[in-house]
């Protein structure tokens, strides 16, 4: 199976022509006999393609993209390429002047009836607000909505499943002391809405901060798991004791049906995911070794496997063959296709590289991909992964600018 991969880099450069930003810069490269396109825009720093959807003829590519236009310093972006890989048009939004314009809207979704969505917040007097936008597959907007009734971080991106009548959104409260989750319902004409909030701070969970989360949706309850701070080290301020949760919630009643605590401190989740009614609980194990003349964490990708009463059947863990070496490794996304599970990430070991890892559902290794571009200290980072058409899969992330990679 061929890998096309595609990058985007350019460089954060204020007050350049609108020439010089042009994205006609479409030149194979053929490094890699498995890989077809090497393709750069927008800046190398703090930037990211974090979310895709295919549409009849290409991609939409949204991300994070720091860039000055116009005299206003924008964010976030979509991009439409081709099935080549070509660029066909980009859109740039978002404010990042001060604290108080921070907004940000970096996914893409596509919801019922081949339409696509996209979703952040928007600040207005100091707190943000869950944003959505409707467009077309050539990036013109059919709708512009801001839910000033629903109060959504800026932290982490809002998650989407497709129902019969509508989707849900699933997002982390802006309201950070309440440590809630939304679960907002959206109907197909976007007229509806009804919002529910998880609470954190409420039994059974006892933990007095939280960060990270992920949701799977199936058969009308949703499986959340969310990393808690348990406590704080009182002589390290800085040092924290962690544990995972795992909830059940229906979506009828709005009622948590299920919990457990199913970790400690040495394993934080990232991915959950519920197929054939066994939970997949995918995270990092750290572990210390000793390298040279000091200790670091080695964080491995780890999968959790449990039954629907949250009862753990197997677990496993990816530990990289001798010939690669001592590296740290991080974890960020997965998808189950056709019984294979597809892991992303990042590694380092003399610089930082991407990681492609997958495994069958028993556990065992079917593939590992080190993709490393770009000079030994550019950041190598796979963050998403999407299922297309075809059982194809595009790995998102970044490399020297937005990385694409269409496997």
């Amino acid at each position: 199976m061929t890998i096309k991969t595609l990058f985007f880099k350019t460089q954060i450069i204020v007050g350049i022509s609108a020439a010089v930003l042009s994205f006609a810069q479409n030149t194979d490269i053929n490094n890699d006999k498995d890989f077809k396109l090497n393709i750069s825009y927008f800046p190398v720093d703090n930037n990211f393609a974090k979310a895709g959807v295919e549409t009849n003829d290409g991609y939409l590519v949204a991300g994070q993209n720091f860039v000055e236009e116009d005299n206003t310093q924008r964010n976030s972006a979509i991009i439409k390429i081709d099935k080549s890989g070509k660029l066909i048009k980009k859109t740039t939004l978002g404010e990042n002047k001060d604290y108080t314009k921070e907004s940000f809207m970096k996914t893409v979704y596509s919801i019922n009836n081949n339409r696509f969505i996209q979703l952040g917040s928007k600040k207005i007097d100091d707190r943000a607000y869950l944003w959505l936008r409707e467009i077309n597959e050539n990036l013109d907007v059919l709708q512009d909505k801001l839910f000033e009734s629903i109060s959504v971080s800026v932290m982490h991106d809002p998650m989407v499943f497709n129902t019969k009548d509508g989707f849900y959104v699933i997002s982390e409260s802006g309201f950070y002391r309440d440590l809630e989750l939304n679960v907002t319902f959206i109907s197909n004409d976007l007229q509806k809405i009804e919002n529910h909030r998880i609470s954190y701070i409420e039994p059974p969970f006892d933990f007095y901060n939280k960060f990270s989360f992920s949701v799977s949706m199936v058969n009308n309850k949703l499986y959340i798991t969310t990393n808690g701070v348990d406590e704080r080290d009182k002589e390290n301020i800085y040092a924290t004791k962690y544990k995972t949760y795992i909830l059940e919630y229906d979506l009828s009643t709005h009622k948590i049906t299920k919990h457990k605590k199913i970790s400690e401190s040495d394993f934080l989740s990232g991915k959950v995911i519920v197929h054939k009614d066994l939970i997949y609980v995918l995270g990092v194990k750290y572990t210390e070794e000793q390298l040279t003349d000091k200790k670091i964490n080695i964080r491995n990708t780890m999968v959790k496997v449990f039954n629907m009463n949250f009862e753990k059947v197997k677990e496993f863990t990816y530990v990289p063959s001798s010939e690669k070496g001592k590296f740290t490794q991080s974890f960020y996304d997965a998808v189950i296709v056709n019984d294979e599970l597809h892991t992303v990430g990042e590694m380092y070991q003399n610089g930082t590289s991407s990681v492609y890892l997958k495994f069958d559902l028993t556990g065992k290794l079917l593939e590992d991909r080190i993709l490393k571009y770009g000079s030994r200290y550019t950041e190598n980072r796979l963050i998403k992964i999407v299922p297309l058409k075809n059982n194809e899969l595009m790995l998102l992330g970044k490399g020297e600018g937005w990385r694409v990679i269409v496997k």
